[in-house]
C-alpha cells in the first residue's frame, strides 16, 4: 500500500476509490511534497558519476517495488533502466520502469520536493505518471519512475516508489559488476577534445549530457552525438566499413531522418557470451540546408577517431 503518500487509506483494497489522487502537505526536507527544494543539488549519491554504475533492477527489486504489492522479476534495459510488474493487493497490475538518467526533465516545472530533491509529475492520462526527482539543474537530469496503473493513483504508487529508489541509493546500492575496458563509467561528454570540437562545429559548443550514456556537442545548429550502449555489433552490410585507427573498424551509415546526419557506429567490446557487447556511435547532424552528407561524415569520422583514442582498453 502506498501508506504516507495517499492521504485516508486504510484496508488492502488499492483500486482507485480506495486512493483518490492528493497532495500531502509536509514541511521542506522531511521527505514530503512541500516546498520546491531551490539550493543547488550537491548530493554525491544522485551525481552522474554515481548512477553510471549502478544496477537499477537492483534497486527496484525487494522492498522497492515490494511497496506496491507482490513484485515480479526485476527486467534490465538499457544501463540505468529497469522494468517490473506488480500486483497489488486486489491483484490489479501496476507496471514500473525506473531510469536513473533522464534527461527531458523540466526542473522549472517542479511542484514539490521529494528527499530534498526538487520533484516533476507528469500525469499522461488516468493510468500513467513520470515522477522524477531532479538531480542536476544544467544540465537537466532526473532520476525517474514511470508507472502505468489503471485500477489506482500512478502519481502516488511512483511517489512511493521513487522515495524507496532514493533511501537504496544514499545507502548501499548495487552496482553492475566491474569488467576490464568496460565504457560504463566513462562520461561520454569527456571523450572529445576540445581541439576536435573547434574542428568540427563552429563558434562556441556546448556539451550537453543526454542522460548517463549520451552526449550532444552543439555549436550553431550543427551537433555532434556520442552514445555508448549495450546491444548487438552494428551490422556491416547496413553501412560501409571505415578504419578507426589501432585496428579498430566501424560501420558509417547515412542518416535515416529528414536532417543531413552521419552515424559511425563500433563495438568497443564483446560480452564473451555471444555476439552482444558495448557499443559506440559518434553521430553528425547538420539542418538539411547547412551541409552535405559526405560533409557530415568527414566530420563524425574525426569525432569517432577522437573518441576511440580515449576509451579504455577492451
Amino acid at each position: 500500500m502506498l501508506l504516507g503518500v495517499v492521504a485516508g487509506c486504510s484496508g488492502p483494497d488499492l483500486t482507485r476509490a480506495h486512493f483518490p489522487r492528493t497532495t500531502v502537505t509536509a514541511a521542506p526536507g522531511d521527505g514530503g511534497q512541500g516546498e520546491v527544494p531551490t539550493g543547488p543539488i550537491t548530493d554525491p549519491a544522485v551525481s552522474a558519476a554515481a548512477l553510471r554504475t549502478v544496477d537499477p533492477c537492483a534497486l527496484l527489486g525487494g522492498d522497492t517495488a515490494g511497496v506496491l504489492g507482490e513484485a515480479g522479476t526485476p527486467e534490465p534495459g538499457d544501463w540505468g533502466v529497469c522494468t517490473v510488474e506488480v500486483r497489488d493487493a486486489g491483484g490489479k497490475p501496476v507496471g514500473l520502469r525506473l531510469d536513473l538518467g533522464e534527461s527531458l526533465v523540466l526542473a522549472d516545472r517542479a511542484t514539490g520536493g521529494i528527499e530534498g530533491l526538487p520533484l516533476v509529475e507528469n500525469e499522461v492520462d488516468e493510468g500513467s505518471c513520470f515522477v522524477t526527482a531532479v538531480t542536476s539543474r544544467d544540465p537537466s537530469l532526473g532520476i525517474t519512475v514511470q508507472v502505468d496503473y489503471e485500477a489506482g493513483d500512478p502519481c502516488a504508487a511512483g511517489y512511493s516508489v521513487l522515495r524507496q529508489v532514493l533511501a537504496g541509493l544514499r545507502g548501499d546500492p548495487g552496482t553492475y559488476p566491474p569488467e576490464p575496458g568496460s565504457l560504463l563509467g566513462v562520461d561520454p561528454c569527456a571523450t572529445v577534445t576540445d581541439d576536435v570540437l573547434a574542428e568540427v562545429l563552429p563558434g562556441e559548443v556546448r556539451k550537453r549530457p543526454m542522460g548517463l550514456h549520451q552526449c550532444r556537442f552543439a555549436g550553431h545548429r550543427p551537433s555532434a552525438v556520442v552514445w555508448f550502449r549495450t546491444g548487438y555489433p552494428p551490422d556491416a552490410d547496413a553501412g560501409t566499413p571505415v578504419d578507426l585507427g589501432g585496428g579498430v573498424r566501424a560501420v558509417r551509415q547515412r542518416g535515416q531522418t529528414d536532417t543531413v546526419e552521419c552515424d559511425i557506429s563500433w563495438q568497443h567490446r564483446s560480452s564473451g557470451e555471444g555476439p552482444e557487447g558495448e557499443n559506440v556511435t559518434a553521430s553528425f547532424t547538420f539542418a538539411s540546408e547547412e551541409g552535405s552528407v559526405d560533409d557530415a561524415c568527414a566530420r563524425a569520422l574525426a569525432v569517432a577517431r577522437d573518441v576511440v583514442r580515449r576509451l579504455p582498453s577492451s
